[in-house]
């Protein structure tokens, strides 16, 4: 046979020519598709964004609209504007509604509506910085069925409920105004709907200019007229402009009655997608050169090496088909076509060892099947055919082996939350599902949580399932556990605030939907003090005494749903039994709470106050409940019964507690809490040697309110450092003022005390507070000195006894208050940097009652002395008590029997006396 002899340059060159072109067609197609696919996804990623845009834009309308009618709350629950609904008031205008008033509101108008629907007083803002009446052309568009008249008919006709705010917006003379309407009340909210309060502001006025910083696109509002035809569908869409150099996405915004308004459309620039076009170009030039100089290194390469290749090949093959077939072709070189003729010569060769080679692969796979920390399992027509030891153990037999040829029906439970029905496995699997949450049959009959993974496999004799088992019971467990701490207190196991107020409000609804129901009583127990028990003994310690206290409350109650809503805190919830069984429950808690309980080998006294709270026409709802119940307690613990049942009278002194909670942040700033100033008298020579500074507030509805009530609701709501701050600063100046005076008239300087709390020291200002205060009105340090409790000393952190060490060393000096009311009054003066001890009142009350009380001030004169310490005692009363003291040697007096707390202008009075007149 006579083979053609190939022209090596001419293949060499079409071949290079073929492998150019081919080259460039592949990177033109990739080319293309990388360019659709990218422009496309930055398409996306623009609208996307726009998208974004557009919904913040929207958004942040909304908030305004929500937060005018939130705002409006504060006018219409105030008395004021309730008599203006309901009485009339000529002169409310003047005083409240004029320019001022408005734009602080941020409002552009303002209305008030009877309850008849009558326009009672109106302003709105002109354009020359005045107020005026509301014209009747605005008044028609406004109360008109496009405004809000359809819903002020409906409000005024009692059809809709009258004691919420709706707001939202309208279209006066084609300008978008947001518009509330909030129903007026008096200010404690319980009397009826007096009228409305109407407040509107353009969207002009603020959006978008206000909030350019915030929105990243241009926003702007299109009306819609009547006439237009909106295809709510459409809504939001996006859309190129300006020959696709901008992107724009568009929204409706639906008026006050739900009807579309206007258009909110916002736009940006297309630069992502702009710079991706142009970025792709310069990838298509790029791609396009180096195909070119691809293609002719490619040409030379062919020439120079291909070529005398292919004519050895074809010589090697002439030469191959003239001899005999089992001649070996010649080989020659170390290149590609060498290559072909090895593999020709060595595909014979090669056969031999296939099987030996699937063998090793057989080996693996069943290594790997063996050793697979999931259990797997081989299923053929229902029938186990094998099962490794890992699928064995999940499910409690011995080997895998044990399982080969029994039935899947074994293992997969017909039962269960999850059963695992074979039937419907199949069918699933052959829809295309593979993954199956189920209950397996363990070998002992339990059920075993898993989760399988199913893999179809072909074989000869029919198609298998090979089932992948992974045991995820535990994890189940952990989950349920977690759902478990989402519902009850992590120390007591019982219930938490959350899961109580939710049975609470359940058992009120269903008393409401059946009054034949008996209605739910809710017991409110509090440990009193339970965070010296805390200081004392530790939390673990604290823990376990909570642990036997819900023990108790169990074992006395027997009944209803116990929980625990706050640190030391307890509720029951009952409903069953009498009026009366509420009541009796809680005798029955302070009597079994009066007797010490004994947790770890200790034993531990507490002290406990009860509040009781019956359901009544006033109190229905949850959190009126709870809110009642915790005032009762409160007040309970202001009782010797310490029981408190919540009634008309506690009623009224909650609401006296709603308002000091309501004006005591605003008694702060403006200083309505002031201090009062207490001598302090040398017992020797009965003159004055200083003040004590006694916070006093004067409400303007209540009167004098007792700091008793004042200063734990402060602590409560983390203003006691303000209040603090305040009293300091008032304390030094009057101070400053006082020596002043006294050193023109050539008498010695006075000192102040001034009380400070447990967080205060715990403030990180603290130090640069007090030396402020003391360079601001140039008084010395050694005429200052700061009261704390022995109680605050309890468990202090090292920072803050540094920070008392700080204190004392700037020559302010440390007073520790009612001195021997404490767990550890001796170790307080032994561990902590002090210089006055002030013995607590209840041991002066026991001169002349019985000889201990004045060994016992005896003993801690001495050994106040013995420290260094000067003694003060509070709460002289009597002649008898001033003496006794004056002659155990006490260095200084204070209390009722030499004076009163003093006005500011009383105190300066008494100072520079240099005597108090003894009341």
């Amino acid at each position: 046979m006579r083979i053609k002899t190939l022209a090596p340059a001419k293949l060499s060159t079409r071949t290079a020519l073929l492998f150019g072109a081919g080259l460039f067609a592949i990177a033109a197609i990739c080319l293309f598709c990388a360019r659709y696919f990218f422009l496309m996804n930055l398409n996306d990623i623009e609208r996307q964004q726009i998208l974004k845009d557009n919904y913040q834009a929207k958004a942040v309308i909304d908030i305004l609209v929500r937060s005018q009618g939130e705002r409006s709350y504060d006018w219409a629950n105030w008395d004021e504007s309730y008599q203006l609904v309901t009485k009339g008031d000529d002169v409310y205008r003047d005083r409240n509604l004029n320019y001022d008033a408005l734009k602080n509101l941020e409002l552009d108008l303002m209305l008030f509506v009877n309850k008849g629907g009558d326009i009672v007083e109106s302003s709105v803002v002109n354009g020359r910085g005045r107020t005026s009446k509301v014209s009747p052309g605005f008044l028609h568009q406004l109360l008109s069925l496009q405004g809000i008249g359809t819903y002020l008919d409906v409000l005024t006709q009692g059809h809709l409920p009258d004691n919420q705010v709706k707001s939202g917006l309208i279209s006066i003379s084609g300008k978008v105004l947001i518009v509330s309407v909030t129903p007026i009340r008096n200010s404690l909210a319980n009397s009826p709907v007096g009228g409305w309060l109407i407040w509107g502001r353009y969207l002009s006025a603020v959006f978008p200019n206000q909030f350019k910083e915030v929105l990243s696109a241009e926003n702007t509002l299109v009306a819609v007229t009547p006439q237009d035809s909106i295809e709510r569908k459409l809504i939001p869409l996006t859309q190129i402009e300006n020959n696709g150099k901008d992107l724009a996405a568009c929204v409706v915004l639906n008026d006050f009655n739900g009807n579309p308004l206007a258009i909110l459309k916002s736009s940006r620039p297309r630069t992502i997608y702009h710079e991706g076009n142009q970025l792709i170009i310069w990838l298509a030039v790029a791609m396009l050169i180096s195909a070119v100089i691809t293609g002719v290194l490619t040409l030379l390469a062919f020439r120079r090496k291909v070529g005398s290749r292919f004519i050895a090949l074809e010589k090697g093959l002439e030469t191959l088909i003239r001899d005999e077939y089992s001649t070996p072709m010649k080989v020659d070189g170390n290149d590609e076509f060498s290559m072909v003729g090895e593999v020709i010569n060595q595909i014979l060769t090669k056969s031999s060892h296939t099987d030996s080679a699937l063998n090793d692969v057989a080996q693996k796979f069943e290594a790997l099947y063996r050793t697979s920390n999931l259990g797997l399992v081989i299923v053929l027509d229902g029938q186990i055919v094998d099962a490794n030891d890992t699928l064995a153990s999940i499910l409690h037999y011995p080997s895998g082996r044990v399982l080969v040829g029994q039935p899947l029906l074994n293992i997969c439970s017909e039962s269960g939350v999850q059963s695992c029905k074979v039937d419907a496995m199949y069918q699933a699997v052959a829809t295309g599902q593979r993954h199956f949450d189920t209950d397996m049959l363990a070998a002992d009959g339990s059920l075993i949580t898993c989760k399988l993974e199913v893999t179809p496999i072909k074989q000869q004799n029919g198609e298998a399932l090979m089932l992948s088992v992974k045991d995820v019971s535990h994890q189940k467990k952990q989950e349920g556990l977690i759902k478990q701490l989402e519902k009850y207190d992590t120390v007591t196991g019982l219930a938490n605030r959350q899961t109580l107020y939710k049975l609470l409000s359940n058992k009120l609804a269903d008393k409401q939907q059946e009054p034949q129901l008996i209605s739910p009583a809710l017991i409110y127990i509090r440990i009193e003090r339970f965070n010296i028990v805390a200081g004392a003994f530790g939390h673990q310690m604290a823990d376990e005494v909570l642990v036997a206290v819900a023990r108790m409350l169990k074992r006395v109650v027997g009944r209803g749903t116990l929980g625990r809503v706050a640190d030391s805190e307890f509720a029951f919830v009952l409903t069953e039994g009498s009026r009366f069984i509420p009541y009796r429950h809680a005798k029955a808690i302070i009597e079994a709470l009066h007797e010490p309980l004994m947790v770890e080998g200790v034993e531990v006294q507490l002290t406990v106050s009860v509040g009781v709270v019956l359901t009544t026409k006033q109190i229905l709802s949850a959190d009126e409940m709870m809110n009642a119940a915790e005032y009762a307690t409160y007040r309970a613990g202001l009782k010797p019964s310490r029981i408190q049942l919540f009634n008309h009278r506690i009623a009224e002194q909650l609401k006296s507690h709603i308002l000091i909670q309501r004006d005591i942040a605003k008694a702060i700033r403006d200083g309505s809490i002031y201090p009062k100033f207490q001598p302090l008298v040398c017992a020797a020579t009965e003159e004055i040697s200083g003040f004590e500074a006694l916070a006093r507030w004067y409400h303007p509805e209540l009167g004098e309110v007792s700091p008793g009530r004042f200063i734990p609701m402060a602590e409560s709501r983390e203003m006691i450092i303000a209040l603090g701050s305040r009293i300091l600063d008032k304390s030094c100046e009057f101070l400053a003022q006082v020596n002043c005076q006294r050193r023109e008239h050539g008498l010695a300087p006075l000192s102040v005390h001034v009380n400070l709390s447990s967080p205060h020291f715990s403030h990180s200002q603290l130090l640069h507070q007090i030396q402020s205060v003391l360079e601001r009105h140039q008084i010395e340090p050694e005429n200052l000195t700061i009261e704390i409790t022995e109680s605050m000393l309890i468990g202090s952190t090292k920072q803050v006894i540094h920070r008392m060490q700080v204190i004392k060393n700037m020559g302010v000096k440390l007073a520790l208050d009612d001195f021997g009311t404490g767990y550890s009054a001796l170790n307080s003066l032994c561990e902590f940097p002090l210089d006055v001890v002030k013995l607590d009142q209840n041991f002066v009350k026991r001169i002349g009652v019985d000889d201990q009380g004045e060994i016992l001030i005896s003993s801690v004169v001495s050994m106040s002395k013995a420290l260094g310490l000067k003694m003060v005692a509070e709460g002289v009363e009597t002649e008898q008590q001033k003496k006794a003291l004056q002659g155990l040697k006490v260095e200084e007096l204070q209390g009722y029997f030499f004076s009163k707390p003093l006005s500011y202008e009383e105190s300066l009075r008494v100072a520079l006396d240099g005597r108090v007149t003894q009341s």
